[in-house]
């Protein structure tokens, strides 16, 4: 009897999976890069904001460092919206920046880790050395580089 109810429960388990919500894609494409992917959010009231394009520029600069360190470059604006390659709604801009706490108003940069908790903010362009730094000190990213020998 107990066999068969384990079997039933395997067999059920791939079914209640909880797809996100389609005016909330951004939000599940968050969960789904929780524990494999470091997020940087870049939100402006524009895409065209001058502080929004000055920081993309400088991020494109080091982009092979981005990928060395698992970074997903997430786009928060009215239109023109992205999580990597994939464009957001409305809806999940708004669920993006209601679950970290960042501002639609003016340009802000949030550093989320790959336990989806912030871990660095910032107001203006930042350079990016200062956060590939900060990210290397983090547990994580010290696991990593020891695994791939490149301490």
């Amino acid at each position: 009897m107990l066999r068969r109810l384990l079997t039933l429960t395997a067999c059920l388990l791939p079914c209640c999976r909880v797809a996100p919500a389609s005016d909330d894609t951004g939000t599940g494409m968050a969960e789904q890069a929780r524990w494999t992917n470091r997020l940087i959010v870049l939100s402006a009231p524009t895409v065209d904001d001058a502080d929004l394009l000055e920081q993309r520029n400088r991020l494109e600069a080091i982009r092979d460092e981005l990928t060395e360190r698992h970074l997903v470059l997430i786009q928060l604006t009215p239109s023109g919206a992205r999580f990597g390659d994939t464009p957001i709604g409305d809806d999940g801009v708004d669920a993006l920046r209601t679950r970290w706490s960042i501002e639609a108003t003016t340009f802000q940069a949030a550093l989320i880790g790959k336990d989806g908790r912030v871990k660095d903010r910032w107001t203006q362009p930042f350079e990016p050395g200062e956060m590939t730094a900060l990210i290397d000190t983090m547990p994580m990213r010290q696991d990593e580089m020891r695994r791939s020998g490149t301490d």
